[in-house]
């Protein structure tokens, strides 16, 4: 899957990473349909806020379900999220 990788401030790449699985029961995998930028990524981007290269950014997006953990009951695989 892509996914924005953090490396340092001004240095944000668009990279071929794993895909995500469910690793607690409470999860649930998404695949991104859309996705756009807030606010508060440029914060990281800036300089301003503490973040770690390899870190994944983004938390503005839209997309469907793909499976879901155990313990989930309010979403299924085919479900807008």
């Amino acid at each position: 899957m892509k996914a924005t990788v953090y490396y340092a401030p001004g240095d944000v790449r668009v990279e071929t990473v794993p895909d995500s699985t469910i690793q607690e029961p409470t999860d649930a995998v998404v695949r991104i349909a859309h996705a756009c930028i807030c606010g508060s990524d440029l914060w990281f981007y800036r300089g301003s806020d503490d973040w770690k290269p390899g870190w994944r950014t983004g938390h503005e997006w839209m997309g469907i379900v793909e499976t879901v953990g155990s313990d989930v009951r309010n979403l299924k695989k085919g479900d807008p999220s």
